[in-house]
C-alpha cells in the first residue's frame, strides 16, 4: 500500500517570500513599528505566526499579537498569498505523484482557507485529497496536533506515511505521529534543526524528493 503523503506548503511546495514580506511590513507599519531587514525575517517564513509576531514585537501581551495577526491577514488575503512561486519541479512531481495514486495532503500552519485558495490558485486542487491548515482561533497552530487531526478526519491508518517539510516544525509533526519523515533544503527552515530533530531523510532537489518517496519502506498494514 502506497503511503499517504503531506506536504508543507510554504517553503516546501511555493516560495511565498514576497507575500509573507509585505504582509509583515503592513503588519508592523500599522503598529508603528520597527520595519526589519527583508533578510532577517526569512527565518519567520514557515514557524507559527503568533510565535513570529511575538518576537518582532518583543511582547506576550495576547491582544498586542492578535492585532498584529490580524493585520498580516489583511494585506495576505488582499492579494499577498498569491504572490509567490513554485518551487521547480515540483508542478511536474505532484503530478506524477498522483498519477501514481499517492494520496496526497497538504498539511500548513497557513490558515486553512488560505491554503486551499494557494493551492487552487497554482491548480493543485485535482491533486490534493485534503488541505489542512490552521483554525482562525488558533486551533492546530501545532502541526503535529494538525497532523493528528488530519489522519483522523481522512481515516488514514496512523503511523502509515510520509511527512514533507522544510522545518523542524514538519519533522516533529511528522515523528509524533509516527510517520518517516522528509526534508527539504530549498525552503526557510535550518537544515541543522530538521537533522537534529531527526529527520529519516534529506534532499535538495524535487527529483531526489521522489526518488526517495518512491523509496521509502513503510510498515506493514493490515
Amino acid at each position: 500500500m502506497k503511503p499517504p503523503l503531506l506536504f508543507d506548503l510554504d517553503g516546501t511546495i511555493t516560495d511565498p517570500r514576497p507575500g509573507f514580506i509585505a504582509s509583515v511590513h503592513y503588519a508592523l507599519r500599522a503598529l508603528d513599528e520597527p520595519i526589519p531587514e527583508e533578510n532577517d525575517l526569512l527565518p519567520f517564513i514557515g514557524p507559527p505566526l503568533r510565535g513570529t509576531f511575538e518576537i518582532l514585537l518583543r511582547t506576550t501581551e495576547r491582544d498586542t499579537i492578535e492585532r498584529a495577526v490580524s493585520l498580516y491577514r489583511e494585506r495576505l488575503y488582499d492579494g499577498g498569498m498569491f504572490e509567490a512561486e513554485v518551487y521547480p519541479r515540483m508542478r511536474e512531481l505532484l503530478t506524477e505523484l498522483a498519477d501514481e495514486g499517492y494520496r496526497l495532503f497538504v498539511a500548513t500552519g497557513k490558515p486553512e482557507g488560505c491554503a486551499e485558495q494557494i493551492i487552487e490558485h497554482f491548480g493543485f486542487s485535482p491533486l490534493f485529497e485534503k488541505v489542512r491548515g490552521a483554525l482562525p482561533d488558533g486551533q492546530f497552530c501545532d502541526k503535529a496536533e494538525l497532523v493528528s487531526d488530519l489522519y483522523q478526519q481522512n481515516g488514514l491508518t496512523p503511523g502509515h506515511g510520509i511527512m514533507i517539510g522544510d522545518t523542524h516544525f514538519d519533522i516533529r509533526a511528522g515523528r509524533l505521529n509516527g510517520l518517516q519523515t522528509i526534508a527539504v533544503d530549498w525552503g526557510y527552515g535550518s537544515v541543522e534543526e530538521m537533522k537534529d530533530g531527526g529527520c529519516d531523510h534529506f534532499v535538495k532537489t524535487a527529483d531526489k524528493l521522489g526518488q526517495t518517496i518512491r523509496s521509502v519502506p513503510q510498515p506493514v498494514t493490515k
